[in-house]
């Protein structure tokens, strides 16, 4: 199953690159919670997300206020506990404002019977592996 937990993570990814919301949606179980590390550093309510409807509204706000968007991973590890960290690089311009932001990505993905079940998004991939109990 660990293994299996990794191929779809790397399916969800390469569905987010190529804007393919379907198939992106058909890896995500229907009760999902996304936690996403921008607006939770920013002290923003909406901060997570819920269900299909949640990731539509997710994936909308990613392709409308953002251009060049961007995510490249550097590794994929299984954890072993129904859990897949995701270390990468992200790279979008800011549509309104022109700025371009380079940060760290890290998404640690719990999964169950081949879907995400839930994720929580890093902008450091140290804060990520201290989150799951590893040193970089």
């Amino acid at each position: 199953m660990s293994e299996e937990n990794v191929e779809v993570v790397k399916r969800s990814l390469e569905a987010w690159q190529r804007d393919d919301l379907d198939s992106y949606l058909s890896l995500i179980d229907p009760d999902v919670e996304w936690l996403t590390a921008i607006e939770r550093g920013l002290g923003l309510a909406g901060s997570a997300y819920y269900g299909h409807d949640g990731i539509r509204e997710l994936w909308n706000l990613w392709r409308t206020e953002v251009e060049d968007f961007l995510i490249e991973t550097d590794e994929i590890r299984d954890l072993g506990d129904e859990r897949v960290l995701q270390l990468a690089h992200m790279r979008f311009r800011g549509r309104a404002s022109g700025i371009m932001v380079e940060s760290q990505l890290a998404l640690v993905l719990t999964l169950r019977n081949g879907r995400i079940v839930r994720s929580e998004d890093y902008l450091s991939h140290s804060e990520a592996l201290k989150a799951v109990g590893l040193k970089e």
